[in-house]
């Protein structure tokens, strides 16, 4: 297993067994991806040319910034999936969504030269109250055409920041 510092690209496989709310998801330097179409786009280039692979690069150089350790990286996503589970009342997927590291990767998910640089801002993000999380939570799944959330959290969140 790589540190994460040594990857420069992220290769993609398939994965058979990923729960329904999942379309990806990185271990490790790895992207496993539900199908072949999204593994294919990943793998075709060392160049970041999707939301998707730019979203997973995020996630490698976040674990970069926790004293590149994939072990601590995952302990700290673990945690604050715990720490945000309150918001399973406002929405099955608000935990995660919340979570500094989903944050950072969903707002700089369009930016593709972004996860190039260091990846950080999830430890502004982390600053967070459980009372801020929920009062977003309910905005934004309050919506009945709800924005996209990179949107969301660029207008309603970093300005609080």
């Amino acid at each position: 297993m790589k540190k994460p510092s040594l990857i420069k690209t992220v290769k993609a496989k398939k994965a058979w067994l990923l729960p329904p709310n999942i379309v990806a998801m990185t271990l490790f330097g790895i992207v496993y991806c539900k199908t072949r179409k999204m593994v294919d786009k990943i793998n075709k280039s060392d160049k970041i040319d999707s939301q998707l692979e730019s979203h997973e690069t995020i996630h490698v150089r976040q674990a970069e910034s926790t004293s590149d350790s994939w072990f601590l990286y995952y302990l700290k996503y673990i945690w604050q999936w715990l720490m945000n589970f309150p918001l399973i009342f406002v929405n099955f997927n608000a935990p995660y969504k919340f979570i500094p590291f989903e944050l950072e990767a969903y707002r700089h998910q369009d930016e593709w030269d972004y996860c190039l640089g260091k990846c950080e801002k999830w430890k502004e993000y982390n600053k967070l109250t459980l009372k801020q999380k929920r009062e977003f939570a309910k905005e934004f799944y309050g919506y009945d055409v709800r924005p996209y959330f990179t949107k969301f959290i660029k207008e309603k969140i970093d300005p609080i920041l």
